[in-house]
C-alpha cells in the first residue's frame, strides 16, 4: 500500500513539472572561448488536448539570443526557412532558421532543434514587450504547420528571454 502511494505521489509530481515555467538550467564562463553561456529549460506548449504541439528554449551566448523551438512531428524544415510567430496584438515576426532539421521518423523528433538567432533591436524588444500567440512553421514534407499557444503559455518565451538576458 505504502508503495502504491509512493508510485502515484512521484508520478504527480512530474507530471505538474512538465508545465512548470522555463527555468535557467546553464549559466556558465566557458573556460577556452571565455564566453558567458546562458540558456532555459526546454519548456512544452500544448493544446487544448494536452497533446505537446512545439517545445522552445531559449539561449545567450554574450550578447548573442536565440530562439530555439522543436516540432515533436516527422517534419523536414531547410536552412533559410522563415517562421513567422504572430504576437498578441497580431504584430508578425519574421525569424529565418540557421539550422536544417531533417526528422527520418518519429523516433528522432525530439533531437532536432531549430535555432534562430534574435537581433536585440527588434525581435528581442517585440518578444520582451507581449506575448505570443501563435507559431507559423511551414516544412518541406508536412505543409505548414501553425500552433495556437494557450492563454497560459503567451508569455512564456518572454519569461525564458528575461532569465537569460545578463544581469547589471
Amino acid at each position: 500500500m505504502r508503495s502504491s502511494l509512493l508510485v502515484f505521489f512521484l508520478v504527480l509530481s512530474s507530471l505538474s513539472s512538465f508545465s512548470q515555467s522555463p527555468s535557467l538550467v546553464i549559466d556558465r564562463l566557458e573556460k577556452r572561448t571565455n564566453e558567458h553561456i546562458r540558456q532555459t529549460s526546454q519548456y512544452l506548449f500544448k493544446d487544448g488536448d494536452g497533446k505537446t504541439r512545439l517545445s522552445f528554449s531559449v539561449r545567450a551566448v554574450d550578447e548573442n539570443y536565440y530562439l530555439l523551438l522543436n516540432l515533436p512531428v516527422a517534419a523536414s524544415i531547410k536552412r533559410g526557412t522563415e517562421v513567422t510567430i504572430t504576437m498578441e496584438n497580431a504584430k508578425k515576426l519574421l525569424l529565418k532558421s540557421t539550422t536544417e532539421v531533417i526528422s527520418m521518423g518519429d523516433w528522432d523528433v525530439s533531437k532536432k532543434m531549430m535555432v534562430f538567432e534574435l537581433d536585440p533591436a527588434t525581435e528581442i524588444k517585440e518578444l520582451l514587450k507581449q506575448g505570443v500567440s501563435s507559431v507559423t512553421i511551414p516544412t518541406s514534407n508536412k505543409g505548414t504547420v501553425q500552433v495556437s499557444l494557450l492563454a497560459a503559455d503567451r508569455g512564456q518565451i518572454r519569461a525564458g528571454l528575461t532569465l537569460v538576458q545578463k544581469k547589471s
